[in-house]
């Protein structure tokens, strides 16, 4: 099968999250079951220690040039060394702060599509999408309408179309930009990534090459509680994908049945056991 599972670490904290996540794909990817997991940490880590644990579960480690002190500038530099190393096929781009509760075929490509994406849940703010677009080059009116701008947690992409090579490439022109510092607040620098992102699908790409993530890929567990009803999962073992994160302990917001529980703590203690010390 022409796929790979790809995911990033930016520091050894995030190597716990990665951990799970490549256990949740051995436990309960279906299909993909066997699909190796592409992880990518800083060059200037040492993490030759922390990664022994990973030994058994068809992951391979490869490491993203320093990336620049912007937000999540980590992002797009290990999402373009990861495409530039596949080179071919198509890759299920997840964040450090995800698992895969159930089978997740739904993030696999047709032949003729080179992404597929989420829309990320706040909106630019007001005149930075059109001054991105400026700079990047992009005809905003010979856009199709995007109603807001893509997720840069959770994507599928294929390597040879060269969306993350562009992506890293506009958002590093994007964040030294004297045009852009006007919009740099807080919020704003942090909507930027996504920005890039959006910017470098559309740049190349006919929509008729693009798919939305079906209902429950990439579903948010912290924000579980604040969503509308209609949009709340029953439970955590009905996600295909979703973003989870143990670091603040392991039960997550949002109803999940024993077994999974069980599952979650179990791999959280396996990770922190003596025998890894």
């Amino acid at each position: 099968m022409d796929v790979s599972f790809a995911t990033y670490a930016a520091s050894k904290r995030d190597l716990i999250c990665n951990y799970l996540l490549a256990n949740s794909i051995r436990d309960f990817a279906g299909d993909l079951s066997g699909v190796p997991l592409r992880v990518y940490i800083p060059s200037s880590v040492d993490m030759q220690k922390e990664i022994a644990r990973f030994a058994a579960l068809n992951v391979i480690f490869a490491r993203y040039p320093k990336a620049g002190r912007f937000p999540y500038a980590f992002k797009s530099a290990a999402a373009s060394a990861c495409e530039a190393d596949v080179k071919e096929g198509a890759v299920i781009w997840l964040d450090r702060h995800m698992i895969i509760p159930s089978p997740c075929a739904g993030a696999l490509l047709d032949p003729r599509e080179r992404f597929a994406y989420l829309r990320a849940s706040a909106e630019e703010p007001a005149g930075m999408w059109a001054a991105a677009c400026k700079i990047a080059g992009v005809d905003e009116s010979a856009l199709f309408p995007v109603h807001t701008v893509f997720s840069a947690g959770h994507f599928s992409f294929r390597a040879e179309a060269g969306i993350m090579g562009e992506w890293d490439a506009l958002f590093n022109e994007l964040a030294g930009h004297p045009d852009m510092k006007i919009f740099f607040d807080d919020y704003s620098k942090v909507s930027l990534h996504e920005i890039a992102l959006t910017l470098a699908v559309l740049k190349n790409q006919d929509k008729n090459t693009l798919k939305p993530l079906p209902a429950f890929y990439g579903y948010p567990t912290h924000l579980h509680e604040k969503m509308e009803k209609k949009y709340q999962a029953k439970e955590m073992d009905v996600l295909h994908t979703a973003f989870y994160s143990c670091n603040n302990g392991v039960k997550p917001n949002m109803p999940v049945m024993k077994p999974l529980m069980e599952w979650l703590r179990g791999k959280v203690s396996e990770y922190n056991g003596d025998r890894w010390r």
